[in-house]
C-alpha cells in the first residue's frame, strides 16, 4: 500500500506533463499551420502520435486520481470541479479527434493548393475546441496550485 501511495504522485505528474505538454505543443502547431499553408502537411505527420501521448496523458491522470480517491483523499468542493472539467476534457477530446480533426484532415490543402472557406471553417472551429481542451487542462492546474 505505501508503494502504491508513493507512486501515485508521480503517476499523475507523468500523466499531467503528456497530457498538458502535448495539448500545448499540439495547438501551437496547430496555430503554426494557420499561419502558413505549406505547414499544414507537417502538422497532418505529427498530429496522431501527439494525440495518442495526450490520451495517455488522460488515462494515467485519471487512474491516479481514481486511486487517491479510493485511498480516502478528501472529496472536496475544489476537487470536485476538477473532476467536471476533466469530464469536459473527456467529453471535448472525443469530438475533437472523431469528429472535427478528420473533416480537417479532409479539407486540408496539399502544399501549393488555395485554401477553401470550408477548410478555414473547420480550421477556426478545431483551434476553438483545442484552445477551450487546453484552457481546461490549464485550468485544473491552476486549481491545484491554490489549493
Amino acid at each position: 500500500m505505501d508503494l502504491l501511495t508513493s507512486l501515485l504522485p508521480v503517476i499523475h505528474l507523468i500523466g499531467l506533463a503528456l497530457g498538458v505538454g502535448c495539448a500545448t505543443a499540439k495547438i501551437t502547431l496547430l496555430f503554426r499551420s494557420g499561419e502558413n499553408p505549406a505547414s499544414i502537411q507537417a502538422f497532418i505527420t505529427v498530429v496522431r502520435p501527439i494525440t495518442r501521448l495526450i490520451i495517455l496523458g488522460i488515462i494515467l491522470l485519471v487512474i491516479s486520481g481514481i486511486g487517491w480517491i479510493i485511498l480516502g483523499y478528501p472529496f472536496t468542493t475544489i476537487l470536485a470541479v476538477k473532476v467536471a472539467l476533466v469530464a469536459a476534457i473527456l467529453i471535448i477530446g472525443p469530438v475533437i479527434d472523431n469528429v472535427v480533426e478528420p473533416k480537417f484532415l479532409k479539407l486540408a490543402p496539399m502544399s501549393g493548393e488555395a485554401v477553401s472557406a470550408e477548410y478555414v471553417r473547420i480550421y477556426r472551429q478545431y483551434v476553438l475546441l483545442e484552445v477551450v481542451a487546453t484552457g481546461l487542462f490549464y485550468a485544473i492546474i491552476v486549481m491545484w496550485l491554490l489549493a
